[in-house]
C-alpha cells in the first residue's frame, strides 16, 4: 500500500535536487537579547545595603526551640532573629530587616550552629554572621551575648559589614 503523500513528496524533492539554485539554509528564529545592563532589573548593584532593627510587630513567625539575635552597635534592636531546633539536620529560619522591609532567610544546621555563627540566606541576599571572640558575656536571662560581625552580601553585587552583638539562648 502506498501513501498518497509520497508521489508528490519524491517530485518535490527530485525539482529541489535539479535546480540551479543552491539550497537554502535554514533560518534560526530570531530572538532578543539584553543589548546593554540598561534593560536588566535593578537588584541594588552596589548601593548600601541598610540593615536596621526589627520593630515591635514586624518580626516573621518563625520555628525553633532556641535563638539568636543580631543587633547592630548604636541600634536599639536586632536587625536579624533566627531560630533553630537542636540537633545538626535542624534547619535555621530567620528575619532580617534589609532598606525597611523583614524578609525570611534560611540556613543549614542547628541551634549549635546558629549559635557559632553561620551562614543564612534569602531572596536576593546572604547574610554570613561569625563571632569576633569566643569571649562571651552572660545576659542574664538564660543567654550569652559575644562580639560578631555581620556580612551582608547582595546576589548580584554589594556587600556590606556590620560590628555587633551576637545574643544567644532561650
Amino acid at each position: 500500500m502506498h501513501s498518497p503523500l509520497l508521489a508528490p513528496l519524491g517530485a518535490l524533492l527530485l525539482l529541489a535536487g535539479c535546480s540551479d539554485q543552491p539550497a537554502a539554509e535554514p533560518k534560526a528564529p530570531e530572538t532578543k537579547t539584553a543589548a546593554d545592563d540598561s534593560t536588566l532589573p535593578n537588584t541594588g548593584g552596589d548601593a548600601p545595603i541598610e540593615l536596621s532593627a526589627i520593630g515591635e510587630g514586624e518580626l516573621l513567625a518563625l520555628d525553633g526551640e532556641l535563638g539568636c539575635s543580631f543587633t547592630i552597635e548604636g541600634q536599639d534592636g536586632a536587625a536579624l532573629v533566627a531560630k533553630a531546633d537542636v540537633g545538626p539536620q535542624a534547619t535555621a529560619q530567620g528575619a532580617v530587616k534589609i532598606g525597611g522591609r523583614v524578609q525570611r532567610v534560611a540556613g543549614s544546621g542547628g541551634f549549635t550552629a546558629l549559635e557559632k555563627g553561620m551562614q543564612l540566606s534569602g531572596t536576593g541576599v546572604k547574610l554570613t554572621i561569625a563571632r569576633t571572640a569566643e569571649t562571651s558575656s552572660p545576659t542574664g536571662n538564660e543567654q550569652t551575648a559575644y562580639p560578631a560581625t555581620l556580612v551582608a552580601s547582595r546576589t548580584f553585587g554589594g556587600e556590606q559589614s556590620f560590628d555587633g552583638e551576637w545574643v544567644c539562648g532561650a
